[in-house]
């Protein structure tokens, strides 16, 4: 908020700096990146109160489908906030929307995903995972929020993305989606692909973690790798995830203001992890950020190599 006025600020002072202060779309200055956040989640804070996202095993209503609404209406309501807060004349399309190309989809219901094949394939194929806590992310989350960017980054890169939809908690164990990762390999692999890359958002990158052994490259998009831990017993069994020093070549994408996922350790001391960072919450960044984190995983997927 603004001070108050001083008594050696005079009225015509004071209006002038409520109008530099002022910071609705239209205003005659830009904004930077950091700035552009703070609109735009000031704004989501006041019109679009969060659910609860709280699991069934910390106490949560074990019902997913409000907190998969709120993510399945982000893209629009991004875009739709991004106007109002800056400015109409600049380009507020989501991934889903700016790459989104000629890619086509095709459902595999024997490993329970998608696959989404690009106008141009390369031969390098990738599994997707979705984000969700673990206990959610399918639905709606995943068709409206998800999938789009997969198949923007589909598009980009040339890559062909089987999404896979994995069972979830408390359901099911980690030991059953690991499973489900293992038969989205080896489809994959009976296809011949040249290379296969594990990309995971969220809780998701912690599965494409767990699997790391199974893919030549891994992207992980603002990593839970903390979530892990706070799965019941009963889910995560013994399970353990490697040290980034096991990883194979990976692009790690920190949120500069993740206010769900820690940052993740020992990625400095890995040779073959390059790090990005963004400005951004969890779920929420700007338009502009959101196309600059997409272009980012379609450039890392052009560069994957399958292992020796």
């Amino acid at each position: 908020m603004a001070e108050k006025n001083t008594p050696e600020e005079t009225t015509e002072q004071q209006e002038q700096r409520f109008r530099d202060e002022f910071e609705v779309g239209g205003i005659d200055r830009e904004l930077n990146d950091e700035e552009q956040l703070e609109q735009l989640a000031s704004y989501f804070d006041a019109h679009y109160p969060l659910p609860d996202f709280t699991p069934p095993w910390a106490g949560g209503a074990g019902d997913p489908d409000p907190a998969d609404r709120y993510i399945a209406h982000l893209p629009d309501r991004i875009t739709h906030s991004a106007m109002l807060m800056l400015g109409s004349a600049v380009d507020h399309a989501m991934p889903g929307v700016a790459y989104i190309g000629d890619v086509s989809v095709e459902p595999v219901p024997d490993v329970g995903g998608a696959v989404f094949i690009p106008s141009n394939p390369t031969g390098r194929w990738a599994v997707s995972f979705h984000s969700g806590g673990w206990w959610r992310g399918s639905g709606d989350a995943l068709e409206f929020q998800w999938r789009p960017e997969v198949a923007a980054a589909a598009e980009l890169s040339g890559t062909t993305i089987l999404d896979l939809d994995y069972p979830l908690a408390p359901s099911h164990t980690l030991a059953e989606m690991n499973e489900a990762v293992g038969k989205a390999v080896g489809y994959a692999r009976h296809h011949n692909a040249t290379s296969l890359t594990g990309w995971g958002y969220s809780s998701g990158a912690a599965l494409a973690v767990f699997n790391a052994k199974l893919f030549d490259a891994l992207i992980l998009t603002f990593p839970d790798l903390g979530s892990v831990d706070k799965l019941p017993e009963g889910v995560r069994g013994s399970a353990q995830l490697p040290a980034a020093t096991e990883w194979p070549s990976t692009l790690a994408q920190i949120a500069t203001h993740d206010e769900i996922a820690g940052r993740p350790e020992g990625l400095e001391a890995a040779g073959h992890v390059t790090t990005r960072e963004y400005v951004s919450l969890h779920r929420i960044s700007t338009p502009k950020v959101a196309r600059e984190k997409i272009r980012d995983v379609a450039d890392f997927l052009k560069t994957v190599e399958k292992l020796a």
